[in-house]
């Protein structure tokens, strides 16, 4: 049997009911015991690692944009639907900039699922329209924290993925961290809510150097951690997957990366453009959200740091986006 527990304020949920974030806190949640074993829905997870000569030294990719939706997200999604099916919802709510939008989404039409996605105005217009072709009823809000609070209004009657605060997402996650090699020492991870980060922190036992990358319009772990280096814009609107301001793990996500011996890279729209094309010319088709890795690679071989072998977490597919791509 499992039950949710909140480390913030010591709530205690009932055994084997779901909740999406604290009710007492609202903060980001934790598993006590183990979730029902649930396999891969759509093919999920095991996304290749790939090496490469680079000029920067030999660089794994992990290619979590070839995904079936297109980004990392399905792993935490794919557990959390089969639960929200097995405890009897029918309809699933989420609130997105996109790739854990198109991931509910995906989902919830091969469970037939009713999915509502609560979507900020700035979301790329193209993630907005791959939602609707998937059958997801989209809602614009102004800005993200405003879609956040319309998806927690519908939690009362529809399953709230919630992938920046629940503790069923960040299980699935974990499987990112199992599946790297034991040899693999430094990884390189785009960062907004934190669930791939921890989901490798805790799939990899500890094992692994985590270094996390945020864009500079919302370096949201600059609170806790000086950056090793940082980029030379204050903007980085290209990554939109990391437009976020405040993360509820984001004191968890600071920890984790100061235990492991890495650290954080804020990265900004120039390197983000460098970056996306030159991935593509690789052969490597993320969006500009994922090329963060890359950029940070680039900014840390400048600060003195050795990224020889690192892996870089490529965590959303380009195509989505290559209106935009395709201008860089």
């Amino acid at each position: 049997m499992w039950r949710l527990t909140c480390p913030r304020c010591g709530f205690k949920g009932e055994e084997g009911r779901y909740y999406p974030f604290c009710p007492r806190c609202g903060g980001a949640l934790e598993l006590e015991g183990e979730l029902p074993k649930y396999g891969r829905l759509l093919g999920e997870g095991n996304t290749p690692l790939v090496y490469r000569r680079t000029r920067l030294g030999v660089l794994g990719f992990k290619l979590e944009y070839l995904n079936p939706s297109g980004s990392f997200k399905d792993r935490g999604t794919s557990v959390s639907l089969q639960l929200a099916r097995d405890l009897g919802y029918r309809c699933v709510v989420e609130d997105s900039s996109g790739n854990s939008g198109i991931s509910t989404a995906t989902y919830a039409a091969y469970l037939g699922l009713e999915a509502t996605i609560a979507v900020p105005a700035s979301a790329p217009q193209g993630k907005k329209e791959v939602l609707r072709s998937l059958g997801a009823n989209v809602v614009e809000l102004p800005t993200r924290e405003e879609a956040a609070r319309f998806a927690e209004g519908l939690s009362s009657r529809c399953f709230y993925v919630s992938h920046s605060r629940s503790a069923v997402f960040l299980e699935g996650v974990k499987s990112a961290g199992q599946e790297l090699p034991e040899d693999v020492r430094s990884v390189i991870v785009p960062s907004a809510s934190f669930s791939l980060l921890l989901g490798i922190r805790r799939g990899a036992r500890g094992r692994v150097r985590l270094y996390a990358v945020q864009g500079s319009s919302n370096p949201s772990l600059a609170k806790y951690l000086k950056p090793l280096a940082v980029g030379r814009s204050l903007e980085s609107r290209l990554a939109d997957g990391l437009a976020l301001r405040d993360a509820p793990r984001a004191p968890e996500a600071a920890k984790a990366v100061s235990e492991s011996g890495g650290g954080l890279v804020v990265v900004s729209d120039p390197e983000i453009a460098e970056a996306t094309k030159e991935l593509w010319r690789m052969g490597f088709m993320a969006e500009p959200t994922s090329a963060t890795a890359y950029a940070a690679a680039r900014l840390l071989r400048e600060a003195g740091v050795d990224v020889e072998g690192a892996v870089l977490m490529l965590t959303g597919n380009g195509l989505k986006l290559y209106d935009l791509v395709s201008k860089l």
